[in-house]
């Protein structure tokens, strides 16, 4: 792997090639399988992250994989490469990092193997290789990690699930952006098209959890654009000092609707 994909990896998604500095706590991605190491982990993370209930540090935790599950896609779009995302090839990293002159409690990804799998250059080949490598990811990854959660937390595995939706589409939108070739951009359509066709059982479910339909709301600034709700609530109004997202699917449009107002007339000032 370049140094460029390394930083790209890890500036991006969280996934990182090397042990980050001003660490709180590590352990190996599969702690999270064992129960009571499971609980620990829950008992650190969601101080740290100021959460005032369990469920914040579970559905936190759920969103860590938000991050692998980008970077599966990129690889697998843009290098036509698949990393060994497997719960035994990473070790989670809680550390401190300074934004905005604040210091705040983030997760890393650190993969220890960085080999690259290349996928075949025959497309009907290629098209099965990826299927196969994201379906993996999910029913072997996240899949036990999220019923782990189930297992001790407070939420059922839905809402572990409902994190992931709107970053896989936000993530689909921005790569989509950025590539410049039809082939490339036919490429990510037909990638975004197997994760979204995959059955339930690899999930766990009855249905694909990342197959759902957005709803959209007036953006807070711009009368004219329309943004995307969540899927499902991030709990950040559980965190202290904390308040409901603009797009929290949890708030009345009527209240969004007051926020918009709000918004626009302090800009007047």
């Amino acid at each position: 792997m370049t140094g460029n994909m390394a930083r790209l990896l890890d500036e991006k998604y969280g996934v990182a090639t090397k042990s980050k500095e001003n660490l709180l706590f590590s352990f190996p991605a599969t702690d999270l399988l064992d129960d009571d190491k499971l609980k620990d982990i829950l008992s650190r993370y969601t101080p740290l992250i100021k959460g005032t209930v369990p469920s914040v540090g579970e559905v936190y935790l759920a969103g860590w994989f938000r991050g692998p599950m980008l970077a599966l896609l990129h690889l697998l779009t843009e290098n036509n490469l698949a990393l060994d995302l497997s719960l035994g090839n990473m070790t989670v990293e809680i550390y401190e990092e300074l934004y905005n002159e604040r210091l705040y409690t983030s997760a890393s990804l650190w993969v220890q193997h960085t080999e690259a799998e290349t996928g075949p250059a025959d497309p009907k080949l290629n098209e099965e290789w990826t299927r196969g490598k994201i379906s993996t990811f999910f029913e072997q990854t996240i899949r036990p990690v999220f019923e782990a959660l189930e297992r001790v937390g407070t939420q059922k595995s839905a809402m572990y699930w409902g994190q992931l939706p709107t970053s896989l589409q936000y993530g689909y939108d921005l790569m989509s952006q950025v590539l410049t070739s039809d082939p490339g951009k036919q490429t990510l359509d037909r990638n975004l098209a197997i994760t979204k066709a995959l059955p339930g059982e690899c999930f766990g479910r009855s249905r694909n959890p990342l197959d759902v339909k957005f709803h959209y709301t007036e953006s807070l600034a711009d009368p004219d654009k329309q943004v995307r709700l969540k899927n499902s609530c991030c709990l950040y109004y559980q965190i202290e000092d904390g308040s409901y997202c603009y797009t929290c699917p949890r708030i009345k449009e009527s209240d969004r609707e007051q926020r918009r107002t709000e918004y626009r007339e302090a800009q007047k000032v």
